[in-house]
This record gives C-alpha cells, sequence and structure tokens, in this order.
C-alpha cells in the first residue's frame, strides 16, 4: 500500500486511473476523427465512419456511420461474400451433357473461361480431346440481365474496366491488342480483320465502333504499346462461338436448349473459387464481380437474373444488417448502390464468422499490395481492405490487426469530395487509421 493512503482509497484510485487512460485514448480518437474531417482534401465533402473493436466487443468510433453513401468498389465486398456462399470450392464452367455421338455444353459464365490469367481450362481440353460433335447452347429464355448492369455509364462501353457481362464470356470479353515496331499484335487474333488504321495522329488510339465490332486505330504517333478493348456479343450472340471456333480451328455448333432434353447433365468445374476473389479483390476488376453474380444466380435460381438474386441475398443472408441497403451489380459501377459504413461492418463480421477468418484475410489485399499499393507501407499493426473510387466518391472497409492484439473492423465512406486528386483523401484516411491503430 502507498504511504498515507487509506486502504479504502485504493481501489477508487485505481477506477479513476482506469476512466483516465479510457478518456485519453477516447479523446485520441477524436482528435484523430477530427483531423480527418477537417482535411483540405475533405472541405465540403459527406463523411462517413465506423469502427468496431472486435477484441473489445465496442464501438470506438463513429460519425454518420447510419448514412448513406455510394461504396464504388466496396460493393465488391458483397461480391465476395456472394462467391463464398454459393459457388462451392471451385466455379462452375460448363454444363455437360452427351450421348453416342453429341456432346452438349451450356456456359454457366465463367470468366475464367480462355482468360489469360488463368492456364486451367478444362472445358477447352475437353473439346480438343473429343472425337464426338461439339453443340454450345450459348442463351437460355429464362434469363433476364442486360450486357450492361443497372446504372452503368453507357459512354463507358470503350474502356477495360466495362466489359460487358454475358452467358458464355470468352477471353475476358476483352480485345488485347499489343503494338510495337509498326506491327500490331491482337488477341484473339479473330479480331485482326475488324480493324480500321485511320492513319491519324489524334485521337484515342485503340476504340471500338458504339454498336458492333469494328475497331479504329490512329496508332501512327502513339507512344503507347498495349491496349485492351471490350468487344461486344450484345450486338453478336453467335460471336463467343465463332472465337471458341478460330482458337481451336474445330468444328463447334450453336443451338438453342437442346441441351435440355439429353439428361443425365453434369457440371465441369474450373478453378478454385478462391483464386479469382484475390484476383478481384487484388485489382478491383468489374468484370470478375458481377460474372460471379450470374454464376451465383444460375446457381442458386437456375437461370441469370442478377437482379431477383440480389433480392434474394438481401432477404436472407443479409436480412439483419443495420440499415436497408440498395444493392444494384457486383462491381461497384453503378452509382445505384447505396450502403452505410456501420452495414460493411456487420457484413466483414459475418463474412468472418461463416467463412474463416484465414481464409477471408487471404482473399482481401494487405496493406502496401494490389489497389494499396501505394498506401499502408508502414502500418503500425496490420490492414486488410478493399477500396472503392468513382467520380468523388472514396471508399476503404476491412479489418485491422494493432501491434496491441486488438482486431478493429472500419468502414470510412466519403461522398462528394472535390479533390483534384483521389490520393490526397486516400492520403488523409490513411493518417487517420494510422492514429487510430496506434491507440488500440
Amino acid at each position: 500500500m502507498v504511504k498515507g493512503l487509506r486502504k479504502g482509497v485504493v481501489a477508487p484510485l485505481y477506477l479513476l486511473s482506469i476512466v483516465f487512460i479510457v478518456l485519453l485514448s477516447a479523446c485520441s480518437i477524436q482528435k484523430a476523427q477530427k483531423t480527418l474531417l477537417q482535411t483540405t482534401a475533405l472541405k465540403g465533402a459527406h463523411v462517413g465512419i465506423a469502427v468496431y473493436n472486435d477484441t473489445k466487443q465496442a464501438w470506438i468510433d463513429q460519425y454518420q456511420s447510419d448514412h448513406y453513401f455510394t461504396p464504388a468498389s466496396n460493393t465488391k465486398i458483397l461480391a465476395t461474400y456472394v462467391g463464398l456462399k454459393y459457388l462451392g470450392d471451385s466455379l462452375p464452367g460448363f454444363s455437360m451433357a452427351e450421348n453416342a455421338d453429341t456432346l452438349f455444353l451450356t456456359p454457366l459464365g465463367d470468366p475464367s473461361f480462355l482468360h489469360p490469367d488463368f492456364t486451367y481450362q478444362p472445358v477447352v481440353d475437353l473439346i480438343r480431346q473429343t472425337t464426338k460433335q461439339i453443340v454450345i447452347t450459348a442463351t437460355k429464355n429464362t434469363d433476364h440481365f442486360e450486357a450492361f448492369g443497372d446504372g452503368w455509364a453507357w459512354n463507358d462501353y470503350n474502356e477495360d474496366y466495362q466489359p460487358e457481362r454475358s452467358r458464355m464470356p470468352i477471353y475476358g470479353n476483352l480485345v488485347h491488342f499489343n503494338q510495337e515496331a509498326g506491327k500490331v499484335a491482337v488477341r484473339p487474333n479473330y479480331f485482326f480483320k475488324h480493324i480500321v488504321d485511320l492513319n491519324a495522329a489524334s485521337g484515342k488510339n485503340w476504340t471500338r465502333k458504339k454498336v458492333g465490332n469494328v475497331f479504329y486505330t490512329t496508332n501512327q504517333k502513339n507512344t503507347e504499346t498495349y491496349f485492351q478493348v471490350p468487344f461486344s456479343q450484345y450486338f453478336e450472340p453467335i460471336l463467343p462461338i465463332q472465337l471458341l471456333k478460330d482458337t481451336l480451328k474445330k468444328q463447334i455448333h450453336y443451338a438453342y436448349g437442346i441441351h435440355r432434353m439429353v439428361g443425365n447433365e453434369k457440371i465441369i468445374k474450373t478453378v478454385p473459387t478462391d483464386s479469382l476473389l484475390k484476383i478481384m479483390m487484388s485489382r478491383s476488376d468489374n468484370f470478375f464481380a458481377d460474372q460471379i453474380l450470374l454464376m451465383a444466380s444460375e446457381q442458386f435460381l437456375g437461370n441469370m437474373d442478377d437482379a431477383a438474386f440480389i433480392d434474394t441475398v438481401i432477404k436472407t443472408e443479409f436480412i439483419d444488417l443495420p440499415q436497408p441497403m440498395r444493392w444494384a451489380d457486383g462491381s461497384g459501377l453503378s452509382r445505384y448502390n447505396l450502403n452505410t459504413p456501420e452495414n460493411y461492418i456487420a457484413i466483414l463480421k459475418q463474412m468472418q464468422a461463416k467463412y474463416g477468418e484465414s481464409r477471408v484475410r487471404n482473399i482481401f489485399e494487405k496493406g502496401g499490395e494490389g489497389t494499396l499499393s501505394a498506401y499502408y507501407k508502414n502500418f503500425p499493426g496490420s490492414i486488410y481492405a478493399k477500396t472503392g473510387t468513382l467520380g468523388g466518391q472514396i471508399a476503404l472497409s476491412g479489418f485491422i490487426y494493432t501491434q496491441h492484439d486488438q482486431k478493429l473492423y472500419f468502414s470510412v465512406l466519403v461522398a462528394n469530395h472535390m479533390s483534384k486528386t483521389t490520393s490526397a483523401v486516400r492520403k488523409a484516411v490513411e493518417a487517420y487509421l494510422v492514429k487510430l491503430a496506434s491507440k488500440n
């Protein structure tokens, strides 16, 4: 006992010291929040903050955490949840049925099919090896989705971040142009005959005709060498069959619905689901995210109807979220998406509880890597998160393991910022989270 203090005074003093530490920590957090909100890059912006200490089971910071924001690519967190829930260990590639002389294949939306990121191509191997006639059905009369998602920008049809959605994606639904020493290599080579050289000195180097698959180049004075441009199945539904025939140099037939009469169908599995989810999160791949929703819809509903599937998931998996959400697509390209920081905390907690902390951590990008490569390199602990970016919108949600053995879930959503660069906003959020992690 400290000299001069009565026995009965020790406990109250101890409690007072604890209260003082808690208050000091709270003051630090409030100071960090205030610093973030007063950052020049966020002047006039709408900001939402939610931070939950999972170790202590307590909220440690909330600011407009129940307000709605356009989450941009934070929507891919929902797509990740869907992939884990509905797609199994490996992606469903094609449904297969056969009789004595014919192999019937129905595509199931797998974005890895002949995609340059994936060497494992079991469907391609099957087609090459079989001696049977190949019949592919590329559509279903029960499908209900458009090439572009609800709320996508129509004039971004030429951008590589917005390929069309389709039942039979092939080559990532992109044409790859590689120009070197005055020569142009095209993948798939099928599109080489679709190039029109304008021989001009200005304008964008590679563009696609809005209606159809004619590609224009102004490559004479452009120093860039590599381009990706979406091709369109919407205007040419038979195109993926033509591309496959051209690639494999083999006769492939197209039919509508014949496979349904065969029976005894089985699903050909392709790449591990987690490998696709990892790539999707690492580079924020919009195409992968939206195909995940279509694949999951096919598996769960028996057809590709992203709106009906989203409605089903909201009413089942996400029925208990703190606030109702508006969910329009898998990628976050749509500005119709609306969500709250509190909801993201709830979704992240639920995802880890159902599918395991280590599995989820392996899918999310770590600080200093992927879309976080320019940030959180010297973070006091470990941070795993998903970024989100649209014009005027910034998002970051994920989880932190602090140096003090605390686990924090967080979501910071920013709307209507006027900063000339997104990096200024991201640096402000980074400073806030570093401060937060160091105090927990």
